[in-house]
């Protein structure tokens, strides 16, 4: 093992205690110079660290150590607490980066806005609440294939699209997670009656949880996204209702995309909301392969209509409930799976399901579920 570098190439740093945080530095130490001259991946985690009187040297021990290694650094990421933390991370590390880290995550328990360095190379970067005091730099985000970002009010989001727009070639997954988009009209938007929508040929994935339903429309208004397949929307039921990508007589990306997944997270879906669902589930039906419910609750009318009109999802071979509140019960689903199974007309039947800790799912259901269904996979409540 001692003759093997690439064996200590993972490098965790990760502090809770004052205790914990010089043998941390030891054990990294010991790791960084084992590994030689190969690549690393390096976590640096005091995001669980309380304010302590030696804690600000200590952190700058850890950046002083491993700062010679970044630039061997293949992906990087830096958890912190204090205001402080996030601004040490990129001043002492961003400087060290080099073209083999593709993949940076930055993290704060406080709300920090400050210059952001330049990271071209970078083809994967996750910020949690730590973002730019000013515009976005188009060169940040150029090369990018995968962004997400976590609570950062106001987004500027004028800027933040236009930066994001020199990224359109290689873009391929955005999350973007409680933020405030902070504008009252899309008047900057669409400046004249011509102006064409950023063209984002490569997104398959869009990420959306906790935003405001106008500024979740702005999103779909503001790109184009023809090669879309998986969309995420996290949102309570107060926010479901009023998306207007649900009407289908609104232009927006959202019906002339290929949607393979959709999933709805922490959404109670009842009366209003049901209707809505169906809405959404009648534009991305024909394409659709892959429907998952995350926590919420579901109006059993839903698999009704699902059971009666199996052909709304043609294509559906995979069916997802995690956390489910309401009452899905396991009846319902052999329901569902039994009404597809012997439908034909072009109806495919469920060949997967994932049923996660929902409270009213009978134990004793999988076993019939598991002659209609090959894949079933079952956590109880």
């Amino acid at each position: 093992m001692l003759s093997t570098p690439r064996a200590w190439g993972n490098i965790l740093i990760e502090v809770e205690e004052d205790s914990q945080a010089r043998p941390m530095i030891r054990r990294a130490q010991a790791f960084l110079e084992r590994s030689k001259t190969t690549p690393i991946t390096l976590t640096i985690d005091v995001g669980s660290w309380g304010k302590t009187e030696d804690r600000a040297s200590m952190v700058t021990e850890m950046l002083d150590l491993v700062a010679p290694h970044i630039h061997r650094c293949t992906r990087l990421v830096c958890k912190g607490r204090d205001e402080a933390d996030a601004p040490a991370f990129l001043t002492r590390l961003t400087p060290n980066f080099s073209p083999v880290l593709t993949d940076f995550t930055v993290e704060s328990r406080d709300s920090v806005r400050m210059q952001m360095p330049d990271m071209p190379h970078l083809t994967r970067l996750a910020i949690d609440d730590v973002g730019p005091n000013g515009a976005w730099s188009k060169s940040m985000l150029s090369n990018l294939k995968i962004l997400w970002i976590r609570y950062i009010k106001p987004i500027q989001f004028e800027g933040f699209l236009d930066a994001l727009s020199s990224a359109k070639d290689h873009l391929e997954e955005l999350r973007i997670s409680r933020c405030s988009l902070a504008f009252d009209s899309h008047g900057f938007l669409y400046p004249t009656s011509s102006t064409i929508r950023a063209s984002f040929p490569k997104l398959r994935k869009l990420t959306v949880v906790d935003i405001l339903p106008g500024d979740i429309d702005v999103i779909f208004e503001s790109i184009s996204a023809p090669a879309l397949e998986e969309v995420h929307l996290g949102l309570d039921s107060a926010r479901f209702r009023y998306f207007k990508f649900m009407d289908s007589s609104i232009a927006t990306s959202l019906p002339r995309c290929t949607i393979k997944r959709l999933e709805l997270e922490e959404c109670t879906v009842e009366n209003s909301e049901l209707r809505a669902l169906l809405a959404t589930l009648q534009a991305v039906g024909p394409s659709l392969k892959t429907l998952a419910f995350t926590a919420g609750e579901i109006d059993m009318r839903l698999y009704d209509v699902l059971i009666s009109e199996p052909g709304i999802l043609p294509h559906l071979t995979r069916l997802e409930c995690k956390r489910i509140n309401g009452d899905l019960t396991g009846r319902e689903v052999l329901r569902l799976v039994q009404a597809r199974a012997g439908h034909g007309r072009g109806v495919a039947p469920l060949q997967s399901l994932l049923v996660e800790k929902c409270r009213s799912f009978e134990h004793e259901m999988i076993g019939q579920i598991k002659q209609f269904v090959r894949d079933v996979q079952f956590t109880p409540y």
